[in-house]
């Protein structure tokens, strides 16, 4: 079971971004949605074949968004995982597209469009299943393997360490949290007294993945105990989810394996229609009419 579930960020320009995504760095479009927080609002879902947990980066499409202010709380970077023997790949492919890439051992550092720090970091593991692999033009020896890392910046990193090691009972080791094997978690002091301001290319939460409803519901429990900040915990159709604001301010969400992305749309065409969970389709007409005119 991965660590992470997935990355949700905010961009304005969903034509860039679902280039980069899908025909850059070889992700399915595995879902078409709304941000069921403001239904007005697109919600992208970018993944393997399957859209599997750990695999997932997700992006609201904001328009008139503006420029971002990494201040005194965010997250940054999306690490990702490649197969071993496919960094010569990945370095040809996106310099041929004309991004800045820099190489570093066994790791690709560069930007999407929206000014997200993205790493790609090879590891020792053989490709993705064949059932997970995207039909496109990136080889599935070479297609990424799922999230790797992330980092919080806090303005009190004692503080939040703390938040790890109680709540979750994770080891923080030099400002790192080792995850599994070939995922991990990077903290880091913020020396900026500013707020924060979201725009574009910020990270609005990581999840975590979890396996079922009781375990959230244990985790639910524990929160309301050590008496942690906690947004909701509510059913988000594909996943349940309990949402919690570490102390440094981040948003942090665990959300459930199951039931996935096929409760309302069929493995073969995931992505390929504008899709409403269940709980929200008899609204269709309505969410329909008044989306946010996009570019």
């Amino acid at each position: 079971m991965p660590a992470f579930h997935h990355i949700s960020l905010l961009t304005k320009n969903r034509k860039k971004n679902i280039a980069f995504y899908t025909q850059l760095l070889g992700m399915r479009f595995v879902k078409n949605t709304v941000n069921q927080e403001n239904t007005r609002m697109l919600h992208y879902y970018y993944g393997d074949y399957t859209g599997s947990p750990g695999s997932v980066v997700t992006f609201f499409i904001v328009p008139h968004l503006g420029q971002r202010y990494d201040h005194d709380h965010f997250l940054a970077t999306i690490g990702l995982n490649i197969p071993a023997d496919s960094l010569n790949y990945w370095y040809e492919r996106l310099t041929n597209a004309g991004v800045a890439v820099t190489k570093q051992e066994k790791q690709l550092f560069f930007e999407d469009p929206d000014n997200v720090a993205l790493i790609l970091n090879e590891v020792t593991e053989g490709p993705l299943k064949p059932e997970l692999q995207v039909q496109n033009d990136v080889p599935g020896d070479k297609q990424i393997l799922g999230l790797a890392s992330t980092q919080l910046h806090v303005s009190d990193i004692t503080a939040t360490t703390d938040f790890f090691k109680r709540y979750l009972d994770w080891t923080v080791e030099d400002d790192k949290i080792r995850l599994s094997t070939n995922e991990h978690l990077e903290l880091y002091q913020t020396e900026i007294n500013e707020k924060m301001r979201m725009g574009r290319g910020s990270i609005d939460h990581v999840a975590f993945a979890v396996k079922d409803d009781a375990v959230l519901q244990v985790l639910y429990k524990r929160a309301q105990a050590q008496d942690w900040q906690i947004e909701e915990i509510i059913s988000r159709g594909y996943f349940k989810s309990l949402y919690i604001r570490e102390p440094g301010g981040n948003r942090l969400e665990f959300a459930t394996m199951s039931p996935g992305f096929t409760i309302d749309e069929p493995l073969e065409t995931l992505g390929e229609s504008f899709a409403l969970p269940p709980f929200l389709a008899n609204k269709r007409s309505e969410i329909e009419a008044n989306l946010y005119p996009v570019d």
